[in-house]
């Protein structure tokens, strides 16, 4: 019996920094069976720490850089490299690697072209509403990581047959780890009655960190001895430790830089907090799901496909301190039902978020993009 030849698989995307998009691709391309399928990225701009990571793997990453701005002249050189390389499919994420990626793989006449949108912090131009539009019927598929992002793109007149929904999803055992939640607080210098809050995210505006800090005043006033971990790294830190000095808040906000210890941080909290003004699927709210995390996440994006709110955490309107500090407030005040929201937060990451169904969910698409999709509703996993 003849063994087939594994899909030769291309991803296109901005490049392999630290970031959601980047681990999660990272995740995928690892995960998935090297009998089945032989992948590689392109970057369009850079490609950061990550590509060493998926080099140690086989999985080669190269960059192919373009001229900043609308680079026309992109589109044949990226043709050029496709039509030498001549894969079975290339995978475009988010919408500039859409652009590029679609008009040159089908110059180098690349059978099949999936394209995945990841989540947008930004408005469609009608110029980019009609470029979707155009670009969403010369792929073979679309997926999107949320119900939202479904809404997205149908809203921009993409028909929702070539839509499929694939939730990104995250190594469980990573964070099932059982570890010592008071040997944790000691290294980090609490004691174990103390009420301790977290957030995980890039300092960025996008994160909306600063609306937490004004939240705060609010939590320490019921609780005296409550304290922040920032957890992350990025160009606001100046500006959000300035206004946490502004603020008072002092010796209540604690700003501990990247770190690689995450789950084992996650231990050691109460509450964990994500108030973006904007949000795909957010894999920090899946690590505090795995870790079996109350969560307390702005109602935006797939963030209530994450959290059920009062079941799976609590979600407040986007830019609404008083709700966002009722909400905390209420979780510390009863440790029982917090306690609770967090399991059953765990129980629906294991069904609906794992990394094994993702990369499972991507390899059928792979394997099924050549035909056309049935019915006319999208596929969903």
């Amino acid at each position: 019996m003849t063994v087939p030849a594994p899909l030769r698989v291309v991803h296109l995307l901005q490049g392999l920094e630290v970031g959601g998009l980047e681990i999660m691709v990272a995740h995928l391309l690892e995960g998935l069976d090297p009998c089945r399928f032989q992948s590689q990225v392109i970057g369009y701009d850079t490609l950061g720490p990550l590509a060493y990571r998926l080099g140690m793997s086989g999985i080669p990453a190269f960059l192919l850089k373009r001229q900043p701005g609308v680079d026309l002249r992109y589109i044949p050189r990226l043709a050029r490299h496709l039509a030498r390389i001549r894969p079975d499919i290339l995978h475009l994420h988010n919408p500039t690697a859409f652009f590029y990626g679609t008009l040159a793989g089908k110059l180098a006449r690349v059978p099949r072209i999936i394209y995945t949108e990841h989540g947008r912090d930004w408005a469609s131009s009608k110029r980019n509403k009609y470029l979707h539009r155009v670009l969403g019927r010369l792929v073979n598929r679309i997926v999107v990581v949320s119900e939202s992002g479904r809404a997205v793109l149908q809203a921009e007149g993409v028909p929702g047959w070539r839509i499929a929904t694939i939730h990104n999803g995250i190594d469980a055992a990573r964070f099932l780890i059982g570890e010592d939640r008071w040997g944790m607080r000691a290294r980090l210098g609490f004691d174990c009655e103390q009420r301790l809050l977290g957030i995980v995210a890039r300092l960025d505006p996008i994160k909306n960190h600063a609306s937490l800090l004004r939240a705060m005043p609010q939590v320490i006033q019921a609780y005296p001895d409550a304290t922040l971990l920032i957890v992350g790294d990025g160009p606001l830190r100046a500006d959000l430790e300035r206004q946490a000095s502004e603020l008072g808040l002092g010796r209540h906000v604690r700003f501990l830089g990247t770190r690689d210890d995450v789950p084992e941080l996650l231990v050691a909290l109460d509450v964990v907090v994500l108030c973006s003004f904007s949000e795909g699927l957010s894999l920090t709210l899946l690590e505090e799901g795995a870790a079996g995390l109350p969560a307390v996440a702005t109602s935006v994006g797939g963030n209530p496909e994450i959290v059920e709110d009062g079941q799976t955490g609590l979600l407040v309107p986007v830019g609404d301190e008083e709700a966002l500090a009722r909400a905390i407030i209420s979780l510390l005040a009863d440790p029982e039902r917090a306690h609770a929201i967090g399991q059953a937060a765990r129980l629906q990451f294991m069904r609906e978020f794992t990394l094994a169904r993702m990369v499972s969910c991507y390899a059928a698409l792979y394997e099924g993009s050549a035909s056309p999709p049935s019915g006319r509703s999208g596929a969903e996993c």
